[in-house]
């Protein structure tokens, strides 16, 4: 039998579970961070995201 799990539960138990091991020294904090943001997205693009914004700076809008 398959029960259907809310995704949102798991990453709120996966933040617990690595905060309490950030808590107790188990882990330090940028690996159970790092860990956790990429669970849940595609970081690999992130690297170009931020060339991207280096090299490609918001432009300024004008006051009328």
């Amino acid at each position: 039998m398959t029960v259907p799990v809310d995704l949102r539960l798991v990453f709120l138990a996966r933040a617990s579970a690595r905060l309490v091991l950030v808590e107790v020294g188990e882990m330090d904090l940028d690996e159970a961070y790092e860990d956790l943001v990429a669970s849940v997205c595609d970081c690999q693009r992130w690297p170009l995201a931020e060339q991207w914004e280096r090299t490609h700076p918001p432009r300024q809008r004008r006051r009328r």
